[in-house]
């Protein structure tokens, strides 16, 4: 819809700067003929169209920049998968190097590392629409010995509650909340960055891993103590069959009662609770693989 649009944008701005480039030149024969006037009276009956001209042709080009670039609206509408893609590429925009999106699902609370300034940091990326909590600040201190980094940080398209600011404070955790990925997203060059990042990304092909971030987005906004831990094609049924780790205090009903909801947050069909092994503290999901028109 917004190309389709875009390209009536363009239409318009281009039939007015046509109209006003022929009113100038128009203007241009006219002052031909008014050789033996003054330089300024030919300059005086110029200078509108001129000025009309650079008008229409600026307004046309920043419209059309406004209208394309990475804004915050977009990022709100993504994917948790998409998200993290997405932030990959304004971190890389920013000055980051080695940017690197880690695995789907069992991330130890890592969703991206990266290197600036010769210091490596760990990043969790959290798309929410409430205030992100102290879980995804011990998530991130968590994970930083697993992957070797020197500065964890969390960023969201959200705020952090009070809490969560403190704890991040007392251990040097970096927090790019909506207003600080405002000002990363104005850096020049941020919307090839990020179309690039999701280009790059093959895993947002891949059903186990949209489907794994899906399930990990809704575990952490909805406060459910669990984890994604394994991830399988069942083919005879054309399933997934996600493991999941049960964390202290969650039982299988906990997960059970909430089958309906994933399923409507993650646009599945349904969401089966299911028992894949007899190892404690674990628990199963089937959901429905999607299909291409090829397999209907």
């Amino acid at each position: 819809m917004w190309r389709g649009i875009k390209r009536i944008i363009r239409v318009v701005l281009w039939l007015c700067g046509t109209f006003a480039v022929t009113a100038a030149a128009e203007r241009f024969a006219l002052a031909a003929e008014l050789v033996t006037g003054s330089k300024k009276e030919v300059f005086l009956r110029l200078l509108p169209y001129t000025v009309l001209t650079a008008l229409v042709l600026a307004a046309g080009s920043a419209l059309l920049h406004k209208m394309g670039r990475m804004n915050l609206k977009k990022l709100d509408v993504m994917f948790g998968n998409e998200f993290e893609y997405a932030c990959a590429g304004i971190l890389r925009a920013n000055g980051f190097k080695n940017v690197r999106v880690t695995q789907a699902s069992g991330d130890f609370g890592v969703d991206i590392t990266a290197q600036k300034n010769h210091i490596s940091y760990a990043v969790q990326c959290k798309r929410y629409e409430k205030k992100v909590n102290n879980s995804a600040i011990q998530e991130v201190i968590g994970g930083l010995a697993v992957y070797g980094c020197e500065v964890g940080a969390v960023m969201t398209n959200s705020y952090f509650t009070e809490p969560a600011k403190r704890l991040a404070e007392a251990n040097g955790v970096i927090l790019w909340d909506r207003d600080a990925l405002a000002e990363m997203l104005d850096r020049s060059g941020t919307k090839k960055a990020v179309r690039q990042s999701l280009a790059d990304s093959e895993q947002l092909d891949d059903p186990e891993a949209v489907c794994g971030c899906v399930i990990d987005d809704y575990l952490s906004e909805y406060g459910i103590g669990a984890e994604v831990e394994n991830i399988e094609v069942l083919e005879d049924s054309c399933e997934l069959l996600v493991e999941l780790k049960l964390l202290q205090g969650v039982r299988i009903d906990d997960i059970r009662a909430v089958t309906d909801d994933l399923a409507a947050y993650g646009g599945w069909e349904y969401v089966t609770c299911v028992f894949p092994s007899k190892t404690a503290g674990r628990v199963g999901l089937e959901i429905p693989l999607p299909l291409d028109e090829e397999d209907v």
